[in-house]
């Protein structure tokens, strides 16, 4: 299992959904990472594969994102970029 070590006012969970990965991200301080979240979210949506990483926003400032497999090195590093994490550990 993976541990990240996230930025201040924002936690993550991961698990596994079949072949994919499930991602849960809760924002406190959305106007802090607001920007940083939709950066993310623009360079997989302006790619041409359409089911690498899926988008669901929910109330509270909840984000459910769906990796596929195959994606999931590229996303993690896309949340470093952006410092959304700021370290990962496996357990």
């Amino acid at each position: 299992m993976i541990h990240y070590q996230c930025a201040k006012g924002l936690s993550l969970s991961e698990k596994k959904n079949g072949k994919d990965i499930e991602f849960t991200i809760v924002v406190e301080d959305i106007a802090r990472y607001d920007s940083a979240i939709k950066k993310v979210r623009q360079h997989f949506d302006g790619n041409r594969v359409y089911t690498d990483v899926l988008f669901y926003i929910h109330k509270d400032n909840e984000y459910q994102i769906i990796v596929r497999h195959d994606y999931y090195i590229d996303f993690i590093l896309y949340l470093f970029k952006y410092q959304l994490i700021q370290s990962l550990s496996w357990t």
